[in-house]
């Protein structure tokens, strides 16, 4: 009975995880037959909860209410039904005859589960009301949830012919809907049906179909249900090697989905095989694992088909007590489910076991009805059964003539249902299925082949591309080395006219000062002036080699510590001071910290010497303060002194100020003279480094 409703797993999944499904109603309807891990309820639970607590739409509440019904329909009847409630009066008060008709469908199916077929069939009744008002936007989506929990529940209660026409309006529906999973669904249900009244030719075509459908969607699940559905027709026809290799392929992926209720009708399958193979203990085990699992599930209709395949089985050991206790277990569970063909076909199989123990009445007109019953439902396998059952009680009672009579019936009816042109057919439909998958292989392989080809060829063109990027790097290498070495041969040109600069600038005036004095010294008549132009030429000359000096100091290869700047200003600053009896105070450790480049100690070095000169010469200090600290990725040097200060508006600014600022320019620098009257003078300079 798992196999009548298997379909729409994947919509199932979608509805556990996201609340926004476009087809919620069709789909509800079909849930109540699923199961999922234990594991992941409490989370489920958790998250559907969370939805009506913090949803202030009433439609996704009504949703979460439906999901939680299903969830619940397998562990506490009594909180499904009354989540159904909640969700059917938000429905009824919102007039969403989709939602509603879902709380409906899953209704039903709760309610024959629990044994009220009769509130079932009325809460069928008020779908059908919802799909005969609905409007033309829900029309479709009603209706094939209508349709589709009408025939379900039709074949459930051995109505097969009725169902029949139901499942192929449920298809017709979700082929409008473009709704590939459900039609692939509802083609194995119809199959299953067709199966149950012994037509395996329409019920093998209409397998294959949903197995193809299920194959270009990649539904494992609903995989798994056909080939156990083609397990089923196998079995019917004796081909009972064909049918184990469906059923392990069913099983095989039942597993590795953990689903519980397949796995049960999958030991129902391996029980009717070893059945048809004479094994009947083996059969009697299947038969009770797969009871174990319907009882777990709570899936009456489960274990009413599992007591009447054991009590058949016992009926072929010959253990007749076995047999009538559990035949009578599945006739109470017929009555409840109100099942009239399981009902027929085991009161059928008591009256011939009591012809057997000849113990009962004979029922010869109730055998009779019993097999009216059948061929009204077109249900071929039952009808067979119930002539093999006359045979049985016409000859325990001794009317041969009947007897006879009876078995060609039987026999007849065997052959139409397992004749061998029948058998062929569905060998070639499974042929000509197995070729057009293969066929799909093919093409499917050639366009493997062709993505192949076609990575193959992109990859081609990257490496090609790879090639000529690597060519223009190794090209714009070439061309940024060939600019660095013509960047470096301008800093050095650059370096030469600046020295020359300096040299013509600091040292040309000098020695042309020494040079005038010189000539002066030897004109006749400027004796008495000798000593005063010695002196000036010596402090001349002595100016000159310092001048040199610092222009060797500063291109000097090698030179870019701060720490010889540092000792080259203390020793400047000391000299200077010593002269001119002007206390020092120096405090430069941290310059030895800095890395400095060549215009860096440049300009900070002649900014130093410029501002140190000045207070030397104009501020008539008696004491300075020099200090350089590292801040905040900055080198900030002070030079304080306490001499007579100036005015900044008043004074006119000379070239030893406009220098500074010029170099603290080139150095991207801050340069601050702050100065008060009578109080002293601070320069600041903050370098970045």
């Amino acid at each position: 009975m798992v196999l009548i409703v298997y379909c729409f797993t994947l919509h199932a999944a979608k509805i556990f995880v996201n609340y926004n499904m476009k087809r919620l109603p069709t789909l509800i309807s079909i849930l109540i037959f699923f199961y999922y891990p234990l594991t992941a309820q409490q989370n489920l639970d958790d998250s559907l909860n969370k939805v009506i607590a913090d949803n202030k739409d009433e439609g996704e509440v009504a949703k979460a209410y439906n999901s939680l019904a299903f969830e619940y329909s397998r562990k506490d009847l009594v909180k499904s039904r009354g989540y159904l409630n909640a969700a059917i009066t938000i429905g009824k008060r919102t007039g969403n005859y989709k939602r509603l008709s879902a709380s409906y469908s899953q209704l039903v199916y709760l309610l024959h589960d629990i044994g009220k077929p009769d509130s079932a069939e009325h809460y069928i009744d008020q779908v059908k009301n919802l799909y005969d008002n609905a409007s033309q936007s829900e029309k479709n989506d009603v209706g094939a949830n209508y349709y589709t929990v009408g025939a379900l529940y039709y074949k459930r209660i051995g109505a097969y012919q009725k169902a029949i026409p139901f499942f192929e309006k449920a298809i017709e529906l979700f082929g409008k809907m473009n709704d590939r999973q459900s039609v692939a669904g509802q083609h194995l249900n119809l199959g299953n049906t067709y199966l149950a009244i012994g037509n395996y030719q329409k019920a093998t075509e209409q397998h294959l179909k949903s197995l193809r459908i299920f194959e270009e969607i990649g539904n494992n699940r609903g995989i798994s249900f056909c080939y156990q559905s083609l397990s089923n027709s196998f079995t019917q026809l004796k081909q009972y090697k064909q049918a184990l290799v469906y059923a392990n392929k069913s099983i095989k992926i039942k597993t590795t989905l953990n689903d519980r209720k397949g796995l049960g009708s999958a030991q129902s399958n391996l029980g009717d095989i070893y059945f048809g193979l004479g094994d009947f203990d083996k059969s009697i085990l299947h038969f009770t694992n797969s009871l174990n699992l319907a009882r777990e599930v709570k899936s009456l209709p489960d274990e009413l088909g599992n007591y009447t395949n054991i009590a058949k089985a016992y009926k072929a050991k010959k253990d007749f007590k076995q047999a009538a206790d559990y035949f009578n277990q599945s006739r109470l569970l017929a009555k409840q489910l109100k099942d009239s063909s399981s009902l027929a076909a085991i009161e059928t199989e008591l009256i011939a076991l009591q012809n057997n123990e000849k113990q009962l009445t004979v029922a010869e007109s109730k055998l009779k009805s019993n097999i009216e019953l059948f061929e009204e439902r077109g249900d071929l396998n039952r009808q067979a059964s119930g002539f093999k059952n006359m045979v049985d009680f016409y000859t325990t009672n001794k009317e041969f003539d009947k007897a006879l009579e009876y078995n060609n019936k039987y026999h007849s009816a065997l052959d139409s249902i397992t004749n061998n042109d029948l058998q062929l057919q569905i060998k070639k439909m499974e042929e000509l299925y197995n070729i057009e998958k293969k066929e799909k292989e093919i093409t499917v392989l050639k366009k493997d082949q062709e993505l192949s080809q076609a990575r193959l060829q992109r990859q081609k063109t990257f490496q090609f591309g790879a090639a000529i990027l690597l060519g223009l790097l190794l090209l714009s290498g070439l061309l940024l080395f060939n600019r660095y070495k013509l960047h470096q041969r301008m800093k050095q040109l650059e370096l030469r006219n600046q020295i020359a600069a300096d040299l013509h600038d600091e040292v040309g005036s000098s020695l042309s000062s020494i040079h005038m004095l010189s000539q002066m010294a030897t004109q006749p008549g400027n004796e008495s002036t000798h000593i005063e132009i010695l002196s000036r030429m010596s402090t001349n000359a002595k100016e000159t080699m310092d001048k040199m000096g610092d222009i060797v100091w500063m291109i000097k290869p090698g030179e870019t510590e701060a720490g010889s700047l540092k000792q080259r200003m203390e020793r400047f600053a000391y000299e200077i001071g010593s002269s001119k009896n002007i206390e020092m105070q120096l405090n430069l450790q941290e310059l030895e910290q800095v890395k400095l480049n060549m215009e860096q100690r440049k300009n900070i070095w002649l900014i130093f010497k410029e501002a140190v000169n000045n207070a030397v010469k104009y501020s008539g200090t008696v004491k300075m303060e020099i200090s350089a600290l590292l801040q905040n990725k900055e080198l900030i040097m002070q030079i304080k002194d306490f001499g007579r200060g100036f005015d900044s508006g008043v004074i006119k600014k000379g070239n030893g100020l406009d220098n500074m600022q010029h170099r603290a320019k080139e150095l991207m620098a801050t340069l601050i003279t702050e100065s008060l009257i009578n109080t002293g003078t601070t320069i600041k300079l903050a370098v970045p480094v």
